[in-house]
């Protein structure tokens, strides 16, 4: 008796591995990629907002005083970022529809025997660095111009202190 609740139990954790259907959605990868989606569909929104609020306001401008001008350059400006938006959303659908596809690839892998780890905690950092690099805004160190960063020979290098009867 105990060796047959023993084999149904064995058969049971056995037959319990089910293969996920949607494994995109552990992927931290995946998850990052969804939230650029949302931020630029959030963001396309608040400038398809402004648009209208330019428009109205190019709708009241005084006629020849300089601001029918001024508010068609913003209205301009506004449209050209919604179209840089919307490039960016199609770029982050493609880019999802990539991933899921190379992630159900992965996760197929990670399931024969010997097969790799899934997610792979190396491309994950990999990706989490390059993303890093990409968003983060380079500043370039600007530092005061010191007379001695100035190339030799102008003429406005710092001379060298020389005191009297050293070398």
């Amino acid at each position: 008796m105990k060796n047959l609740f023993f084999v149904l139990f064995l058969m049971f954790l056995l037959a319990c591995e089910k293969k996920n259907p949607h494994p995109e959605l552990l992927d931290p990868i995946y998850q990052d990629l969804v939230a650029e989606l949302e931020i630029a569909n959030k963001s396309i929104e608040s400038e398809e907002k402004a648009l209208l609020g330019l428009q109205d306001e190019l709708k009241q401008a005084v006629p020849q005083t300089g601001q029918i001008k001024y508010a068609t350059k913003k209205v301009t400006e506004a449209q050209k970022r919604i179209d840089v938006l919307k490039q960016q959303r199609m770029f982050f659908e493609i880019k999802l529809e990539q991933r899921r596809l190379e992630a159900a690839k992965k996760y197929d892998q990670s399931l024969k025997p010997g097969g790799r780890p899934w997610p792979d905690p190396v491309e994950v950092e990999n990706y989490r660095a390059v993303a890093k690099l990409q968003r983060d805004k380079i500043a370039w160190a600007q530092r005061d111009r010191k007379k001695a960063d100035v190339p030799r020979g102008t003429g406005s290098e710092k001379q060298p202190a020389v005191v009297p009867g050293t070398n």
